[in-house]
């Protein structure tokens, strides 16, 4: 019998080749930096909170991936893709979930207070406002997976989902490519301003 793709939900965990993935590497001992969420096994609607362009590593939201972000010049991202099982309802709920996001896209933001504090397992809340992994985890629990533990590095929570793995290797090149703006050039005085005027923000929503 052919599973149907409605009652499978996807986690995309990443090994990134740029700077800022080899860094969380190294602060969080683990084989991965990233984590995302993907709703077929195409990847084709793959979502995260991430930078929002390649040239802003500290101003980031809720993104729908794509395949430029898993590459830099000749080296291609190593992921491992986990399929987790749930139900119609759930999937549903997930994808109500995505769609609001996508809809308010610009009222959501990158959680960097959280990011930072990984290395000593704690974290900041503060609302409409996640990690990739807080993300994951939130779509997770939504899914009706409530098994999960409370975790903070993308490796952490891919120990709780590694016997569901179906793919380790490097990210296909059949996956879409849908964040056609992601290499747009910013300048860095519009950076530095995006950045700060991003964390004021997320200060602002701390509770």
């Amino acid at each position: 019998m052919e599973k149907s793709e409605d009652t499978y939900l996807y986690i995309v965990f990443s090994h990134t080749p740029c700077k800022m993935g080899i860094f969380i590497r190294a602060v969080t001992h683990g084989a991965y930096n990233h984590v995302s969420v993907a709703l077929d096994e195409n990847l084709s609607e793959m979502y995260s909170f991430a930078r929002l362009k390649r040239d802003t590593p500290f101003c980031g939201g809720f993104v729908h991936e794509g395949a430029e972000r898993y590459k830099l010049k000749e080296r291609t991202a190593n992921i491992s893709i986990c399929e987790i099982q749930v139900g119609k309802e759930e999937i549903e709920k997930v994808r109500s979930q995505i769609k609001n996001m996508e809809e308010q896209q610009e009222t959501y933001l990158y959680n960097l207070i959280s990011a930072v504090l990984v290395p000593i397992h704690k974290k900041a809340y503060a609302r409409d406002s996640y990690t990739c992994v807080e993300f994951a985890s939130a779509i997770l629990k939504i899914a009706g997976v409530k098994w999960i533990r409370e975790c903070y590095s993308a490796s952490e929570l891919y120990a709780q989902l590694q016997d569901w793995e179906v793919y380790r290797g490097e990210y296909p090149e059949s996956a879409s490519i849908v964040d056609e703006c992601y290499y747009d050039r910013i300048s860095f005085s519009r950076r530095i301003y995006d950045s700060v005027k991003q964390f004021r923000r997320l200060l602002s929503r701390l509770y």
